[in-house]
């Protein structure tokens, strides 16, 4: 599973995950520690910056609390769950192919009603900064003891009207001839590219598979050309359209039109966390890397 070589000190703690751009370990119970990917740093080190703005500004209960940050590390709060490992336990898998031969249960609408509350939250008050989170996708949306999402990895987050370097379908979109001067590109980061994201995350929880799961690279074409897949004439199912279409001029409003369905009130019940426990953990953590990480390299990112 791990294609490289990394500290003994990792080496002897349970592996959680990896994406492209940082290694992720339980460090002690109920902490994470995400170690830079070799040759990373300074893509690793965007998401500690962004964690940086996102504390100043007092963030609601919708985002995974770090706890300490340095060049090429980040303890944060260890979830329990994924999003993407949920519906993936939800599903009869071939494990070679990678794809779903058979959806098995559904998660009930109330709860999908009250994630999509805790998304569209997040990204609004990302929004509210200027920022995107950039990689939008249920890997990246992870599940605490009460089942409350959060949004996670901000290693690819970027400043609203930057270039979107785009992602696989579902997750983004070519754009067509609605895209104007932004034809056959991915268009700017901003509402449109994470609402159409969102939508695909919609559609993945109702149905219990991604959209268009079948298609292959034909996927690419009947996005570019506005085909989507089937829909229903539910709530969420057109709420899912009118994300598909980038019906929602800001992010703001797509989180008051999620905000008003049933399930939605559960989200209010995210507990905070408060200073005096981050304090806390921040004291835990330097011990973590004074006692039992003291093999880590702590680099210094490119200028």
């Amino acid at each position: 599973m791990l294609f490289e070589e990394l500290p003994g000190s990792l080496d002897k703690c349970r592996f959680v995950s990896k994406g492209a751009t940082g290694w992720v370990f339980e460090a002690a119970p109920g902490i994470a520690i995400k170690y830079f990917v070799r040759g990373r740093l300074d893509e690793f080190q965007v998401e500690n910056e962004t964690y940086d703005l996102i504390e100043r500004n007092h963030p609601p209960p919708l985002f995974i609390p770090s706890f300490l940050r340095l060049p090429g590390l980040n303890f944060m709060q260890l979830m329990v769950d994924s999003l993407d490992a949920r519906l993936q336990r939800n599903q009869r898998r071939d494990l070679q192919k990678h794809v779903c031969l058979e959806v098995l249960r559904l998660e009930p609408t109330p709860k999908i009603e009250q994630w999509a509350a805790e998304l569209s939250g997040a990204l609004a008050w990302l929004e509210s900064l200027g920022l995107v989170q950039g990689d939008l996708r249920p890997a990246n949306l992870l599940l605490d003891n009460d089942d409350h999402l959060k949004l996670a990895d901000f290693d690819s987050s970027c400043k609203i009207g930057a270039e979107n370097l785009g992602l696989a379908p579902p997750w983004s979109r070519v754009l067509g001839k609605e895209g104007g001067k932004s034809y056959g590109t991915y268009g700017l980061y901003g509402a449109q590219s994470e609402q159409f994201a969102f939508g695909s995350i919609l559609y993945n929880l109702t149905r219990g598979f991604e959209p268009y799961d079948d298609k292959g690279s034909e996927a690419i074409g009947l996005w570019h050309n506005m085909v989507f897949p089937e829909l229903s004439g539910s709530r969420l199912d057109a709420l899912t359209l009118r994300c598909w279409r980038g019906d929602f001029a800001t992010l703001a409003d797509l989180a008051k039109d999620v905000a008003v369905l049933e399930g939605a009130k559960r989200a209010s019940t995210a507990i905070a966390t408060d200073d005096g426990y981050m304090s806390k953990m921040k004291r835990c953590c330097q011990k973590l890397l004074h006692d039992k990480f003291t093999d880590l390299d702590v680099g210094t990112p490119a200028k």
